[in-house]
């Protein structure tokens, strides 16, 4: 009788050794057999070469069943023509298990028609350890799955990667010396089960010794809880529970037994949980409580933060920057993430304040591998999510960490944890950056005071220790900082610093994490970084300077997408890596190339699907893998000191976001065409050379001249630190270039994309506007008007005062704004002198048309105009209560840029305007995420100071006050009484929307209760002439009610007459001063800009 099935366990053997041996590269999973000249009959297993991919085992099992009967038929009468025994036909693998002897194996091994011939051996589950089974295991890759299921894998690859933690016992770890005892950590996530047995110490104590619920929602409401166990986990997972992989990875078709345990990078660590992040989100109230309960009421060393937002402009004075600065003071160290909105200007706040940890995401591919059935993979590049420099005010991240990806604890409880579908997770992206630092940030502390008589390193010698230890990786400082975070190192460091009694390695302690410096364009700055040796060895120390040049090769492919599934690229894949979607393709990268990026880029839609592309070396080895949120048409990765041959690319339909618990993404609709672009690169040096020694235990100072580059804008690069013992030390050095403060000053704005996660990209520019500027105005020209960008011009005192788009629209019916564009202009009016900074933003997607685009700017200085007609201008000047005069002011586009015109006349002086809510509701009910109701948003107009909102609650509450953009961001803590009233002040405040986020006080054990508010708000602004009509009517009325709008259209260059109405209703005598201001308006960004201010004045007669 013919077997119909056979065990699991057997099958995905078999399965697994197909896959490495089709792969032509790399060991069989389940071993190649060495066959002896003589001995006794062996059990094999023989693997088909043709496995009949189309004809899947169990919908169409008769005519599979009958195509691999006759392919085995001459298999199985040769074994029965050379005394074989135990012959058996397998089906799902098309394979024959049989016992032959030495010389018929050898013979198998030569047929054209077999793929390989392996051992038949039992595999035994992770279950079956408990009865005492010691049956071996096949002789699987040790990095795929372990040889003994008795001895899992070590989980996260990061552990090994990092140097904290290894399998190899001649490996240097981190865990030889410290693992964080004595040390308390915080996150800030979602919720958790804190009973998780991998997160119960071997002697029945807790990792967790407090969470805490700031959401609203209470400790035991569901909030998703993949962040808090993945955050956890790389933190202080204790490696208790084993887990099998062949379950835990559903899709991939690993064999039983495939076992991994789950241990974070300072097990011995204490960790509070502080969760801010609910079934609808979080509340800025709930992360400033809860950053300051984990500081002032748990009394941790280090917070964890794996989230982030990117409001503009980024000052670093946000309510959740502030209170991390506050912790910072309190001696807490703090680590944030990135992000994951891909390489270049992308990150995010907090990561963006220079006092903090910034962490970027590398590559960890075992993961990926194991998922997807490659044999073989590389390790250590930038991760093509990973968030990176510059920041908006030219800072790099600081450190990067293993992003992609590794597995985490989970509990299943779908009324809990909805993001726990299995006892593991898959965890990646910077979310799993952060805690890994953190983590290595316990060990630093726990070596530090191990050799100084218990006392704790003070936040800043902890980032300089981390960075000034990490693993150089070859690749641009905006995208790594200063390197891999190199637990092992970075414990050496700690233990010798500062007069400690430790073996300090031959590390290399730096000053300063990295440098900054702004400067006009082509000018030479200046820096200073001080190096302390904490070796018990002199180190001569050479100092030389690296930046990425210019393209040295280049390779562009083009591939179309027809919707058939192309012929399958190599290396061969298992079931999960998912379908190709056009053709793979190979490329050359010639010998001495030191690093080479990859761009990809289509026109897809929102709904089309989406597509990534993998990048595979002449060994068949996994190398990058691009990432795509959501929406994007583009895709960025790049790979340093690749091996020189040819390269492989594979184009999938996928997101390349490692669900690896989820089923096979299926393909999407789109059909056309791909282009792919790679570009080889070199290194140059901007100077460097000299050299010092650097006594045990002391420093030396290295006094460097840097050029900045010779046109406006970022250029990172890095400072080299070489020694005779072998140490390497990198340190960035962000470079920012100004634009020319000179009338008609051209410059350029160079726009890729993202990875379709909260922002496409963002660019930042300063220019220093010198005094007595009657009007500053940047036009800025894009070449594809298909790709949206938008532009910020903000203030000295940071706030945003103007904004436009290359959007454009028709609300008010003039055909010609309907046109497509490629220009904005912003304007300021009367600019204050310093220094002024322009925000080149892409919110969304590129068009997919091009690998890059650039924008060009051009200043211009007093170039507003506007021309009154009739217009009084003098108290001599009569008009009686109740009388029109007709006044009309001729405007001009100076600009580059169709234009929406208005006026806008105010009275001069200021005084208090109580506004009138744009939208929601000023009766709420709360809390926010569980009402009905909605915060109100307020319209703040132009000439506004101050900007004061009352909330009367029946509970005490916390307000926070923010502009559309973000910042400034003003945030009031609950008082004494049930009123709280939060102020914003600035000379001229940022224009247009403000919301508000209105919170009770945290922490909520059992959920907040509910309450009832009522908000009010009032502006100090110029006052609005109620006598004063304008044809166009006046946006800016809105703020206390408004009125209709009629805004004309001006193209570029052209003139329009716009009446003016004036009819006093004062008493007579009454002197009135106002000023009419023109400004500009487009609905797409809801903002505009002020161009001129023209005064009049008359006395009522």
């Amino acid at each position: 009788m013919r077997r119909k099935g056979t065990s699991v366990s057997f099958l995905a053997v078999v399965s697994t050794a197909l896959l490495s041996v089709m792969a032509g590269g790399g060991s069989a999973a389940a071993g190649p057999l060495g066959v002896a000249q003589d001995g006794p009959d062996q059990a094999v297993i023989v693997i088909m070469r043709n496995q009949r991919p189309d004809l899947k085992p169990k919908a169409q099992a008769e005519q599979r069943q009958q195509a691999v009967d006759s392919d085995q038929k001459p298999v199985v009468d040769d074994l029965k023509a050379h005394g074989a025994s135990k012959i058996e036909q397998l089906t799902t693998v098309s394979a024959v298990a049989a016992t032959a002897k030495p010389d018929e194996v050898r013979r198998l091994q030569a047929d054209p028609q077999v793929a390989a011939v392996v051992p038949d051996r039992t595999l035994i589950s992770p279950l079956a350890r408990n009865n005492g089974s010691k049956a071996k295991g096949p002789k699987l890759d040790q990095r795929i799955c372990p040889p003994d299921p008795g001895r899992p894998l070590l989980e996260p690859e990061a552990l090994d990667l990092t140097h904290t933690e290894s399998q190899d016992p001649h490996a240097q770890q981190a865990h030889s010396i410290a693992t964080g005892k004595g040390v308390k950590v915080a996150y800030v996530a979602d919720g958790i089960d804190v009973n998780n047995p991998d997160f119960v110490r071997p002697d029945g104590s807790h990792v967790f010794f407090d969470f805490q619920d700031f959401s609203g929602d209470g400790v035991n409401d569901d909030s998703g809880g993949g962040e808090a166990f993945g955050d956890a986990s790389s933190i202080a997972a204790q490696g208790n529970r084993v887990y099998d992989l062949s379950t835990e990875l559903p899709f991939s078709g690993l064999p039983a037994g495939c076992t991994i345990r789950i241990r974070g990078m300072a097990p011995d660590s204490s960790m509070a949980g502080i969760k801010t992040f609910g079934q609808f989100g979080a509340t800025t109230s709930g992360f400033v409580r809860g950053i300051d309960y984990a500081v002032n009421h748990d009394k941790v060393d280090i917070l964890s933060e794996s989230f982030g937002s990117n409001p503009y402009p980024d000052t670093s004075l946000d309510p959740i920057s502030l209170a991390n600065q506050a912790a910072l003071d309190a001696g807490v160290t703090v680590v944030a993430s990135t992000g994951d909105s891909g390489i270049g200007g992308t990150t995010g706040s907090p990561a963006s304040d220079p006092r903090f940890i910034a962490v970027a995401g590398t590559t960890s591919y075992r993961l990926s591998a194991q998922a997807k059935g490659y044999t073989g993979w590389v390790n250590n590049n930038i991760t093509g999510l990973s968030s990176g420099g510059p920041t908006l005010n030219n800072r790099l991240p600081d450190l990067v960490a293993p992003a992609f990806g590794g597995m985490a604890d989970c509990t299943v409880d779908p009324t809990k944890w909805g993001d726990c579908v299995s006892l593991t997770e898959p965890f990646g992206g910077t979310s799993q950056s952060a805690p890994l630092v953190a983590g290595a940030a316990a060990l630093v502390i726990q070596a530090y005071a191990d050799s100084h008589n218990g006392r704790h390193p003070a936040p800043e010698l902890v980032k300089k220790i981390l960075t000034g230890t990490a693993t150089d990786l070859n690749t641009p400082s905006g995208e790594q900082g200063a390197g891999l975070v190199n637990s092992y190192q970075a414990v050496l460091a700690a233990k010798a610093i500062d007069g400690g009694h430790g073996q300090g390695g031959n590390g290399l302690v730096p000053s300063t994490t990295q440098l900054n410096l702004i400067g006009t364009p082509g000018s030479t700055q200046h820096g200073s970084v001080t190096l302390t040796n904490t070796s018990s060895q002199p180190q001569v120390v050479t100092q030389t300077s690296r930046e990425l040049g210019g393209p040295t090769w280049k390779v562009t492919k083009n591939e179309q997408v027809t919707g058939t599934a192309p012929a399958a690229g190599n290396p061969p894949a298992g079931p999960a890596e998912g379908p190709e979607a056009a053709p793979s393709f190979t490329f050359n990268v010639p010998n001495g190339t030191p690093f080479f990026d990859t761009s990809m880029v289509w026109q897809g839609t929102r709904t089309s699907g989406q597509l990534v592309i993998e990048l595979f070396d002449p060994k068949g080895r996994l190398v990058q893998e691009s990432y795509d949120y959501g929406f994007t048409d583009f895709q960025h990765i790049d790979v340093h000191d690749p091996v020189p041959g040819t390269w492989t690319a594979k184009i999938l339909w996928g997101n390349g976001r490692g669900h690896y618990q989820e089923p096979v993404p299926t393909p999407g609709t789109f059909r056309g065409p791909i282009s792919v672009q790679i570009t080889g690169h070199d290194w140059t040096s901007f100077g460097g050379g000299q050299a010092k020694v650097v006594p045990a235990g002391g420093s030396a100072a290295f006094d460097v001249s840097v050029p900045l580059p010779a046109q406006a804008g970022d250029r990172p690069a890095a400072l080299q630190f070489d020694t005779n013992l072998g140490t390497h030390l990198s340190v960035p050095v962000a470079r920012r270039s100004l634009i020319p403060a000179v009338d008609n000053a051209t410059f350029n704005a160079t726009i890729t994309g993202g990875v379709g996660r909260v922002l496409g990209q963002s660019l930042g520019y300063y220019l220093d506007v010198p005094a007595g500027k009657s009007s500053l105005t940047l036009d800025l020209t894009s070449p594809d008007p298909a790709t949206t960008l938008v532009y910020y011009l903000v203030s000295p005192d940071g706030q945003i005062l103007s904004v436009d788009t290359n959007v454009t629209d028709t609300k008010w019916g003039d055909a010609s704004s309907a046109k497509p564009t490629n220009t904005a202009s912003i304007t300021a009016n009367q600019p204050a002198a310093g220094r002024w900074q322009l925000i080149v933003s892409l919110p969304g997607n590129v068009a997919g048309k091009e690998f890059s685009e650039q924008v060009t700017g051009r200043v211009h200085f007093n170039g507003t105009t506007a021309r009154p007609v009739n217009l009084p201008n003098s108290p001599s000047t009569k008009i009686k209560a109740g009388q029109t005069v007709t006044a009309s002011i001729e405007v001009t586009n100076t600009g580059a840029a169709g234009q929406w015109f208005f006026l806008d006349p105010r009275l001069t002086g200021e005084a208090g305007v109580k506004l009138t809510p744009s939208s929601g509701d000023t009766a709420i009910n709360l809390p926010e995420d569980q009402a009905t109701t909605h915060p109100p948003t307020w319209w703040v107009p132009t000439h506004t100071s101050k900007l004061s909102e009352t909330v009367a609650a029946s509970a005490p509450v916390d307000v926070d006050l923010f502009p559309f953009a973000g910042n400034p961001e003003t945030f009031k803590k609950a008082g004494n009484g049930h009123n709280t009233v939060d102020t914003a002040l600035a000379k001229q405040l940022a224009t247009g929307n403000w919301a508000t986020d209105i919170a009770e006080v945290g922490p909520f054990p059992n959920g907040a209760p509910a309450a009832t508010a009522n908000v009010s708000a009032t502006a100090q602004t110029m006052p609005f002439d109620a006598a004063a009509h304008g044809q166009t009517g006046d946006i800016w009325l809105e703020a206390v009610g408004g009125g209709p709008e009629a805004p004309v259209y001006v193209v570029p260059g052209v003139s329009r007459n716009i009446t003016l109405a004036i009819t006093p209703s004062a008493p007579a005598g009454t002197v009135v001063h106002g000023v009419v201001y023109v400004d500009t308006f487009n609905p797409e960004v809801a903002n505009g800009s002020e161009l001129v201010g023209i005064p009049y004045s008359y006395t009522v007669g």
